[in-house]
């Protein structure tokens, strides 16, 4: 256990830790951060924030590699990834970890008054809390091994995703683990080859109606092929079938400014059960100086929300199956 020294340090003059290295705080053994403020409480959260921010700018620069690389390496089937966003996925697979920090240390300035706190994270405790994350997170995915063949399709796409979510998960514990351990040897990557093979087998038939620009169009490929899903021109014969249907309304000029008003409907089913697998709508309204320029900022912007928000959706509906 961190030796916890919460006295109030005035009379022992300025530590060590301030400005240098610690003697008393090894950083072989403790990830470190500082913090400083008027207010004593808010020093505490800055040095809390500093151990943080050694996760956030580590891990967010692992995690864009790697999808880098895969994308690269395995084009459309990886690129998945990419479609959960880095600082959140980075502070959620961080917080478990940074429940170990703790003050271990606050100085009073006695001539500016100015509180610093140093905070700490036992290298040795944050590694053996992501190790047994990195094994529960295998032992809920060999269930779902299991189940990527299973007669009902839903059954199989639903535990392909959840696996490539356990690998994302994996491989972001990976990278904190490097992090507290980085003298421990590297942990050999596992990755959900059949759950990939299998979403690249699953062919989806895209239509998009009403859309002119073929913006929209666009997009929808684009987030279902990020999530791993053959998508093919005709309708005809696919394992999915899916559906967008493009309404704009004009809605006048006002002030000189011409108003669109857009709204998308995205339908992902099965073409042989009709079972749906995601159903999402996006509404945007927006305005130019230009009458035509109204309707393409209308279009571009839910462009945009649907490559995100269709794998996300995709993501949440297969919780269900």
């Amino acid at each position: 256990m961190l030796p916890l020294l919460f006295a109030l340090l005035i009379a022992a003059g300025r530590p060590d830790w301030v400005e240098r290295e610690s003697a008393g705080w090894p950083r072989e053994m403790y990830l470190l951060g500082v913090g400083s403020a008027d207010e004593r409480a808010v020093a505490e959260d800055r040095a809390r924030a500093g151990v943080a921010r050694i996760f956030t700018t580590h891990v967010s620069s692992a995690l864009a590699a790697s999808t880098a690389e895969s994308s690269v390496r395995k084009e459309r089937t990886a690129a998945w990834t990419e479609q959960i966003s880095v600082s959140e996925e980075t502070r959620s697979t961080t917080d478990k970890v940074l429940e170990g920090v703790e003050i271990v240390q606050v100085w009073q300035d006695p001539q500016s008054h100015q509180f610093y706190a140093l905070a700490a994270l036992d290298r040795q405790q944050a590694a053996a809390r992501l190790d047994a994350r990195l094994e529960s997170l295998e032992t809920s995915a060999r269930p779902l091994r299991a189940h990527l063949d299973a007669p009902e399709r839903a059954t199989g796409l639903a535990a392909a995703t959840r696996l490539l979510r356990l690998e994302r998960d994996r491989r972001a514990l990976d990278g904190e683990l490097r992090i507290v351990a980085p003298t421990r040897p590297s942990r050999a990557v596992v990755e959900e080859t059949a759950a990939r093979e299998l979403l690249s087998r699953t062919s989806v038939g895209l239509t998009v109606t009403g859309d002119d620009d073929g913006v929209v169009l666009d997009a929808v490929r684009s987030a279902l092929v990020n999530l791993g899903f053959a998508v093919q021109a005709e309708a005809a014969g696919p394992d999915l079938v899916g559906e967008a249907t493009v309404a704009l309304d004009k809605l006048g000029n006002r002030d000189g400014w011409y108003w669109s008003r857009g709204r998308v409907e995205v339908v992902l089913k099965d073409s042989a059960s009709a079972r749906v697998f995601l159903n999402l709508s996006e509404s945007v309204r927006d305005a130019s100086r230009i009458e035509r320029e109204s309707s393409r900022r209308v279009l571009a912007k839910i462009s945009e929300r649907l490559r995100k928000e269709i794998p996300a959706a995709f993501l949440t509906t297969t919780d269900d199956f």
